[in-house]
């Protein structure tokens, strides 16, 4: 079934550096507000940038329709979009792709465990705000630097891990060594970041049987399915990213 979504243009009312090439910017729409879910992402049309950019959604206020995004500086989609200013108007299609199945953490004895590298911290975010109950936060990066939010994972109540893979905080090395060291029976997995990353994160729940889901991040040309070009193994079958996913079952996900 496809979920609504809208073409909307909408006025930025912030876009701000956070840390190094790291920025978040936000806009107000009162439909993809109310209709968005954690796992959903929006594609952002920018004047003379033929492509749209698929941006994660990182927060969404129900009450005043704020939408808001993270996103990295990698190329001339995204370094224009850092270069606009509050007031701009930018044309916002969304909320698209499938969210994150809240319903398996709700189980009495389970423990979410939410697992992030790199720009994946916006989409954990947003599942972690809409989650009734707390558990354990890994989150990778390459240095200190890079490290987003965790004031605000704080404040939500999760145990935080923390690995830099030059030592500049926390563990230093992979968060996927953390991990393996902190799994338990009762956990359900939720992964979003880089593909290396996410492989092991699936490699090691299937070992251990346990539910999860990931989601997959795939370059994106048009966010609904018509252009075939985000094809990833799921199950015995090819499904699209952007149109059935970009969040799947662990069980189901073959990197």
């Amino acid at each position: 079934m496809v979920s609504k979504r809208w073409d909307n243009q909408l006025e930025i009312k912030e876009n701000k550096k956070i840390c190094l090439n790291f920025y978040e910017f936000k806009v107000v729409s009162k439909q993809i507000a109310s209709a968005a879910v954690a796992g959903q992402f929006c594609m952002i049309k920018l004047e003379s940038v033929y492509l749209r950019r698929p941006l994660s959604i990182y927060h969404i206020n129900k009450k005043t329709s704020e939408i808001s995004f993270l996103y990295k500086v990698l190329g001339k989609g995204t370094d224009k979009l850092a270069s606009l200013s509050k007031g701009t108007k930018i044309k916002v299609l969304g909320p698209l792709g499938q969210g994150y199945d809240l319903k398996p953490s709700l189980k009495k004895d389970s423990e979410p465990v939410l697992v992030a590298g790199g720009t994946g911290i916006a989409s954990i975010f947003c599942l972690a705000s809409s989650l009734k109950k707390t558990g354990k936060l890994f989150y990778g990066v390459k240095t200190k630097e890079e490290l987003l939010c965790i004031s605000l994972f704080k404040k939500l109540g999760w145990k935080i891990f923390v690995s830099t893979e030059d030592g500049s905080r926390g563990y230093k090395g992979f968060i996927t060594d953390l991990l393996q060291q902190k799994l338990n029976k009762n956990n359900i997995v939720y992964t979003c970041g880089p593909t290396p990353m996410m492989k092991k994160v699936i490699s090691l729940a299937k070992d251990l049987n346990l539910s999860g889901y990931a989601s997959l991040e795939e370059k994106m040309a048009c966010g609904v399915g018509n252009c075939q070009g985000c094809a990833v193994k799921i199950g015995e079958e090819y499904k699209m990213v952007c149109k059935d996913g970009p969040v799947f079952k662990i069980s189901e996900v073959f990197l």
